[in-house]
């Protein structure tokens, strides 16, 4: 795809999420970087020394540094007001149905993420791609039913970042401005995800969107087994469109199976952004949540993954959605964050420690 046309891609995708496309003007050669959106998002929990969770905080007493410049903060009001747009993507690839029994308590679990407060709820399923078993709904009912369809779908892939990257553009079609969260529960690695890690990196940096992690190890013979016998690069995967229907409490069917075209890896990236992309690749699930400022849990019994669960839903309810318009000039690059909360120096605080602004284009492309 031409330079023109991947620009022109990027700014309708913009577009549909609400947000405006500013981009560097080109530059010779083959690549460029591309920045994607004029605000940075910081999900950041504050606890005391002892642990509990400090509430009440204004904008000013807020210190977030951009590359070692303060910047001027927004915070959002309280989180539970705005409601919640949640997409729970579950494997069902590879070693995942071994895992099933110890989710039978996670439609309950769902309810009490979402509380009381206004919410929708999607729920996907992946193994080679992401499938559909049911759209947002309001209903609990509704995702009962919809988990109720999960059932094994292969035993070779698990392509969670793939599923990710399909979830953050379903919520990046929703009308509501709720908050917006994906629970992912899988295995701890990536097996055959044909996304661009370059511009699954670039989303994460300026989402709103925040990631929860419950994983689990991969049963033994299947990490003997990949090491015996390793999956290739799989081709390019193209995405089915995500549901774009109002909110409805129907779940509708799964969506068309994918296609595939061919793709040359791009190995020439900035140091920085293959240090991110590699711990994707070494552990996709806690990346993803350390990304997008969430929490990453593994669970290895029922109890563990409910505790997990609890203690995500914690975190849901109880932080603060920091903002902020990056500083001026390139925009494109890593960014190195630090927040810290005026007066009170022991202030144990949890949020993204860096993003990656913009997306690097180029004739190939790097997964």
């Amino acid at each position: 795809m031409g330079d023109g046309r991947v620009s022109a891609a990027i700014a309708a995708a913009l577009m549909m999420a609400g947000l405006p496309a500013t981009a560097q003007e080109p530059s010779p050669g083959p690549s460029k970087f591309t920045a994607r959106a004029n605000l940075v998002f910081l999900p950041t929990r504050v606890q005391s020394k002892k642990g509990d969770t400090v509430y009440g905080l204004k904008p000013e007493d807020f210190i977030v540094e951009d590359n070692g410049v303060r910047q001027s903060v927004r915070v959002d009001e309280d989180p539970d007001v705005s409601g919640l747009s949640l997409v729970v993507v579950v494997q069902c690839g590879r070693s995942a149905p071994a895992e099933f029994s110890k989710l039978k308590g996670l439609p309950t679990m769902i309810d009490k993420i979402t509380g009381a407060a206004p919410h929708e709820v999607a729920i996907i399923s992946y193994g080679e791609g992401p499938y559909v078993l049911g759209d947002f709904s309001r209903s609990s009912a509704a995702v009962r039913l919809a988990l109720s369809r999960l059932k094994p779908c292969g035993e070779y892939y698990a392509a969670s970042i793939d599923a990710v990257y399909y979830a953050m553009n379903m919520l990046k079609r929703r009308q509501s401005h709720y908050r917006r969260a994906i629970l992912l529960i899988g295995e701890t690695r990536d097996h055959g995800s044909r996304s661009k890690l370059n511009e699954v990196v670039g989303e994460l940096g300026v989402t709103d969107t925040t990631i929860y992690t419950v994983a689990f190890a991969a049963a033994k013979d299947e990490v003997i087994e990949d090491l015996r016998h390793p999956i290739g690069p799989p081709p390019e995967y193209v995405f089915p469109t995500p549901p774009s229907t109002p909110d409805a409490d129907a779940s509708p069917p799964a969506p068309p199976g994918p296609t595939f075209k061919e793709h040359t890896p791009l190995f020439e990236l900035p140091p920085q952004l293959m240090l991110v992309i590699n711990a994707l690749r070494q552990n996709s699930a806690s990346e993803l949540a350390s990304l997008s400022g969430g929490e990453y849990q593994k669970f290895t019994t029922q109890r563990g993954f409910e505790q997990g669960l609890q203690r995500i839903s914690d975190q849901l309810h109880n932080y603060y959605l920091l903002s902020f318009v990056p500083p001026p000039g390139p925009a494109w690059g890593f960014h190195e964050l630090r927040v810290r909360v005026a007066d009170r120096p022991d202030a144990v605080i949890q949020t993204r420690r860096s993003y990656w602004a913009g997306i690097f284009e180029s004739s190939t492309n790097l997964r």
